[in-house]
């Protein structure tokens, strides 16, 4: 597995234990709040019906009306439990229930119930009073609020997960087509110069050699420029200057002189170094396309035709949507065009392709 995938895998597997850890965490501390003050509610309730029963025992028809107060409070499914001394005035507590301390939550037919008891009265009229109200629906409360924190981790894990791939892919991947494109100059570096050290040759073939040796350090030059331009791009690092066109096609013309420039723009604004990469890279992509080249430039727009295998439709909506081929599919179109779609990107301009059998291909940055 590639060091690139590791690290995300790592760094995914962290924040999937920190996401779901703070999730629980704070459904738990959600639910426990809810619970306390349900709680709190249940024992103001006890007391409401200890205060009432403080005021209807000793009077006449007291218990008569407790017994009533007892049967409405268990049409509502709230369980009460009035004695006095030794004697029960009301009971609708269910059977095996037992309740620990002052306050509790109890199980009665597989539903939570809170449980609170407590004292009235003095001396005659001393009281114990037990109220049980159910509470289950708070339990179901949190189910849905875990449901819902799952589906929303689940949404998080998957939003942030190929957020994290698609960073650190294209943050990793130039780095390694870099290092493929920096491995075969300096092969043929090093095989030329072991070539010259031999000692016994030709001179026409030291001459060659040594053509060979500039040619590939130009190679290597250009590669190194190009990872240079990229930690530009990365770091935001760019001069905006006001540049002659005429001068820059004019430059392109001398590294490829196959290539026919036609001309009708004066000055643009932008990054020099950044906008010789873009025509650079563009032109190359072109040349190596076809046997004919035309860079035409005119109405703030720059077109570079080539009259080269046409792009297929697929490959051509692929290449406009996501600003760059897969290595797998980029055959001779070049490797360098997501660096020319960062670049204009960075000017604020636009740029797209058209291709057809009819009419080759054609890449236009409207400026």
């Amino acid at each position: 597995m590639q060091l690139w995938k590791k690290n995300y895998l790592a760094a995914y597997v962290l924040f999937l234990v920190i996401l779901n850890l703070s999730l629980l965490l704070l459904s738990t501390m959600g639910f426990k709040n809810d619970l306390e003050t349900r709680m709190d509610d249940v024992i103001k309730r006890q007391q409401q019906l200890a205060y009432t029963v403080e005021g209807l025992i000793g009077a006449e028809g007291g218990e008569d009306k407790l017994i009533y107060l007892g049967q409405g409070y268990y049409r509502n499914r709230i369980y009460i439990n009035v004695s006095r001394g030794e004697r029960t005035i009301v009971n609708h507590l269910p059977e095996g229930v037992g309740i620990a301390g002052n306050a509790d939550i109890v199980t009665y037919k597989g539903e939570r119930h809170a449980a609170v008891m407590g004292q009235t009265g003095t001396g005659e009229d001393d009281c114990h009073v037990v109220y049980m109200e159910n509470i289950q629906d708070l339990y179901r409360g949190q189910n849905r609020r875990l449901l819902a924190f799952l589906v929303t981790g689940l949404l998080l894990e998957a939003v942030i997960g190929s957020m994290l791939y698609m960073t650190m892919k294209k943050i990793y991947m130039p780095i390694n087509n870099i290092a493929h494109e920096l491995r075969t100059p300096l092969t043929v570096l090093q095989g030329y110069g072991q070539y010259i050290q031999m000692g016994r040759i030709t001179e026409e073939d030291r001459f060659f050699a040594g053509e060979q040796i500039v040619k590939e350090a130009c190679s290597l030059r250009e590669t190194v420029d190009r990872l240079l331009v990229m930690g530009n791009l990365r770091e935001g690092n760019i001069k905006y200057q006001r540049a002659d066109m005429e001068g820059l096609l004019e430059e392109m013309k001398k590294l490829y002189p196959c290539v026919h420039v036609e001309n009708h723009m004066g000055i643009i604004e932008g990054d020099v170094s950044l906008v010789k990469c873009l025509f650079k890279n563009l032109i190359s992509n072109a040349v190596n396309a076809g046997e004919h080249v035309t860079v035409t430039a005119s109405d703030h727009c720059v077109s570079i035709w080539n009259d080269g295998k046409y792009i297929e439709k697929q490959k051509l909506n692929y290449l406009n949507r996501n600003h760059e081929f897969p290595r797998a599919k980029a055959e001779r179109n070049g490797y360098g065009i997501g660096l020319c779609y960062e670049i204009v990107k960075l000017h604020g301009w636009k740029m797209d392709y058209e291709s057809s059998e009819e009419k080759g291909t054609t890449v236009k940055i409207r400026i």
